[in-house]
């Protein structure tokens, strides 16, 4: 099958470095029926996933205290992810239940490792000691798949965390791409995932800077070349992660700058949405 044809457009018309028209919502009547103290909605194309925060609440991981003295100092991301059959059904519970949706054995596994490695880079965005000796529980799921579903569940997380009020470093964003046909294809929908080429997911940090503030770009193994990069490309990667084939070194650093400028674009959107709810917030506490 040909992913790219001879002008350059892929099979949903795209160039290869343009993602999906996304969309945040933060009324969502599927998450906030649980009694949530944060949630969230992000759209990736046809991709949409919520996601519901519950806590901050008093750890209960007693076992991990035990061998980390230091963790309980700090506040604890506790992740669910679920792939949900029907779009009707009702994902979420409270952390105490514990009670997942039905989920197909094949995406069991998988939505286990997903929800590991995203406790682990929460672990790097959230503001741990600020709440210490605390846990927060996530719920997340996907409730149409069209292709690169991992970042919109990352996303989709970030922004309920944003909603329930827990701090963060920065505005943290992930993007997915692939490599087919030669070329570099962000935001890969669900045709381009069955070309079973190398996919890459970026988590990145996406701070606002001022173009005359002289940094660098680091985020490649092709790094020789970021004293002549733009300013587009000063990021920094907190994450990422490679899998489903072997890349060279510059098509490593090629996905990856593809990926950083597609969070940058993605966080105007997240930026704008996170804006308009606290100004809701703020004029709902002012008429208190």
């Amino acid at each position: 099958m040909e992913y790219v044809s001879l002008e350059g457009l892929r099979t949903d018309g795209r160039r290869p470095n343009e993602h999906r028209f996304c969309a945040c919502t933060f009324d969502n009547p599927i998450s906030q029926s649980n009694g949530c103290s944060g949630s969230a909605e992000f759209k990736l194309g046809q991709t949409a996933c919520v996601a519901a925060v519950f806590g901050p609440m008093t750890s209960t991981s007693t076992m991990q205290n035990a061998i980390d003295p230091l963790a309980q100092e700090q506040l604890k991301v506790t992740v669910e992810i679920t792939s949900a059959a029907f779009g009707t059904d009702a994902f979420f519970t409270a952390p105490a239940g514990r009670k997942t949706s039905s989920i197909s054995s094949k995406s069991d596994r998988k939505n286990k490792e997903l929800a590991l490695k995203f406790e682990q880079i929460l672990s790097q965005c959230v503001d741990a000691k600020r709440f210490p000796r605390s846990e927060v529980y996530v719920s997340a799921a996907t409730i149409n798949d069209d292709g690169s579903a991992s970042a919109a569940l990352f996303n989709s997380i970030i922004l309920a965390l944003v909603d329930a009020g827990i701090p963060l470093l920065d505005v943290f964003v992930a993007m997915c791409a692939t490599r087919l046909d030669g070329e570099t294809l962000l935001d890969q929908n669900e045709v381009e995932e069955r070309g079973r080429g190398a996919e890459c997911f970026v988590v990145a940090e996406t701070k606002e800077r001022k173009k005359t503030d002289g940094l660098k770009g680091n985020i490649g193994f092709n790094s020789k070349n970021n004293d002549d990069a733009n300013d587009d490309d000063v990021k920094r990667i907190v994450s990422y992660d490679i899998y489903g084939g072997k890349l060279a070194a510059t098509a490593v650093d090629g996905a990856l700058r593809a990926c950083a400028k597609g969070c940058d674009d993605v966080a105007i959107v997240m930026r704008k949405a996170m804006k308009k709810r606290l100004a809701k917030l703020a004029s709902t506490t002012k008429n208190m």
